[in-house]
């Protein structure tokens, strides 16, 4: 009889139930938590994990730590709105700015006399223009030249009924050509004395086309650096410069190269000695007061790189009266940190980051007055003589001078409405932020009255050689002539500079949330580290070795029967 070999090594064993993948992965995970409770270095993470604690204090700490965390996340959300809405501060820089490293003010003279009595008759004009008087009739070269004063007088003559009278008249487009052949200072009848510190100046007065007409400046930049000149027309300049380039810009300042004696003009000390002292005067006869009602002159103390406007802030000079002004600029620089921020947060513009169309300089004044230019354009199809204008642009006939006004009038209002916060609908308030780096120029004014002709009769008399000296033509015209006299210098010889900078910068950023993560929790760098270890490297690297062991423990299943062994016997 045949015998069968059942032996338990030829009999395979039935295969073990399998453990599902979700109990598995889930008690993994139990796992990875349980351990890194156990070995976390955040404060009271250690007692939820523990299972030797009853669950009565787990819940105590798990509320702890949620409150922890809603604290730590409330003081940090202080801290970011703080960071980011305010990231500026403005505060002293630590060293002071002595006077020869800022340029001496550009200063605009003005007369308030528009034109010699022997180029126009402004009264006979009138009376023909507006009075239809039988007095001649009116010449072309005299309609011309009273157009043209007319865009410098008093506003009166934008209003009715002169501006229906003016329509019947149009001037040929060569205003600033008529206003410098009028122009009282053509001759340099204007200035009498000019000197800054020992050095004379006269000659550094330049014209320069203002909407006050033809005034003159003193140490403002050149026309091809404070214009784009391939955007202007090539009517007329606007400015003469006695150079033909400088050695400042706002952003840098002097350029380390330059002399002690540049341009634009610095002087090196403060007081009465060290500054500007101009002597000024009209002759009698040039008194007028049917364009103007208004005598003496305008001043305006402004950056060498500001284009001049006038009628926005002016000083006036009054006949017989000097006036002293002792200057205290105010300087503003900004952080080289502060570049990477947005205009809008540090409230101004680098000179890079703001291009103007006509203008080759930014700074707040020279975008008012382009955003000026634009919004005129825009409402009345022209512009000002006095405005930075393209090839094609058209200028205002002087009837439509109430339109030019009336465009002040509305920008103000636009641009308040955009600094207020109200919609204006349109981009005309031009958002023209001040410039980071810029010098504003204060003074105390003091003044007191004097007498020219008083006195020259009182020094230059008979026995102190009076013949001789009145043997001048000039010095005859001079007692019969109005003076006005100006004094300019810098009160000390340094000031303090106002400096933005940064309040919160990345730095300040995360070591003031660290400070409050490690005050509410106890947390590091190194335990966000762990947590991010045990929330992403760990679990990874546990489902990898779990799937290589799998592949190495795959057992192969053979058929019944060939593990049976059946021996026969004869």
């Amino acid at each position: 009889m045949a015998r069968e070999d059942f032996s338990p090594h030829s009999i395979a064993q039935p295969p073990e139930k399998p453990i599902e993948p979700r109990t598995t992965t889930r008690r993994q995970l139990g796992n990875i938590f349980a351990e890194y409770c156990s070995t976390s270095t955040i404060h009271g993470v250690s007692y939820i994990g523990a299972q030797q604690r009853s669950k009565c204090e787990r819940f105590w700490w798990i509320v702890m730590l949620g409150l922890s965390l809603y604290g730590c996340a409330k003081l940090i959300e202080k801290i970011y709105h703080k960071w980011d809405s305010g990231p500026v501060i403005l505060s002293f820089d630590r060293k002071p700015t002595p006077v020869w490293q800022m340029p001496f003010p550009a200063v605009t003279i003005c007369p308030e006399v528009k034109f010699r009595p022997e180029c126009l008759n402004f009264t006979s004009t009138y009376k023909k223009m507006f009075l239809n008087e039988s007095a001649g009739p009116l010449e072309e070269e005299e309609t011309q030249k009273m157009l043209s004063v007319l865009q410098i007088c008093d506003r009166m003559y934008s209003y009715e009924p002169f501006k229906t009278a003016l329509r019947k008249y149009s001037f040929n487009q060569d205003v600033v050509h008529y206003l410098k052949q009028i122009s009282p200072g053509a001759k340099r009848k204007l200035f009498f004395e000019c000197r800054i510190s020992l050095y004379p100046c006269v000659d550094l007065f330049k014209e320069t086309i203002t909407d006050e007409g033809i005034c003159y400046t003193f140490n403002l930049i050149p026309e091809n650096e404070m214009f784009r000149k391939k955007n202007l027309h090539d009517n007329y300049d606007y400015l003469e410069s006695p150079y033909p380039s400088s050695n400042w810009t706002p952003d840098d300042g002097f350029r380390p190269e330059a002399e002690l004696r540049t341009y634009p003009s610095r002087i090196f000390g403060s007081g009465f000695e060290s500054g500007m002292y101009l002597q000024l005067m009209i002759p009698d006869s040039y008194e007028e007061s049917h364009c103007r009602e208004a005598q003496g002159f305008k001043m305006l103390l402004h950056s060498p790189a500001e284009y001049p406007v006038i009628s926005k802030k002016f000083i006036r000079l009054t006949f017989n009266h000097e006036v002293t002004m002792a200057l205290k600029p105010e300087i503003m620089i900004t952080a080289a940190a502060l570049r990477n921020y947005r205009p809008d947060v540090r409230q101004c513009f680098f000179g890079h980051e703001r291009t103007l169309q006509f203008f080759a300089i930014y700074n707040q004044a020279n975008c008012e007055l382009e955003c000026l230019t634009n919004y005129t354009l825009k409402l009345c199809g022209c512009v000002r003589f006095s405005m930075p204008r393209g090839h094609r642009t058209r200028l205002c006939e002087s009837f439509e001078l109430g339109c030019a006004i009336t465009a002040e009038n509305d920008i103000q209002i636009l641009i308040a409405k955009g600094g207020i916060g109200t919609k204006s609908g349109t981009m005309d308030h031009c958002n023209c932020l001040p410039a980071c780096n810029s010098i504003e120029y204060n003074a105390e004014l003091t003044q007191t009255k004097y007498n020219f002709s008083k006195s020259y009769h009182l020094r230059y008399d008979k026995s102190n050689s009076h013949d001789q000296i009145a043997r001048s033509v000039r010095i005859y015209a001079l007692i019969n002539a109005n003076f006005a006299k100006l004094a300019i210098y810098f009160r000390q010889t340094q000031y303090i500079t106002q400096k933005r900078d940064e309040l919160f910068g990345w730095t300040d950023f995360i070591a003031n949330c660290g400070g409050v993560m490690g005050l509410c929790m106890g947390v590091s760098l190194l335990s966000l580290a762990e947590l991010f270890y045990y929330c992403l490297i760990r679990p990874l690297i546990l489902l990898r070795y779990r799937g290589n062991r799998e592949e190495r423990n795959v057992v192969s299943v053979q058929p019944v029967y060939s593990l049976f062994k059946v021996e026969r016997r004869a």
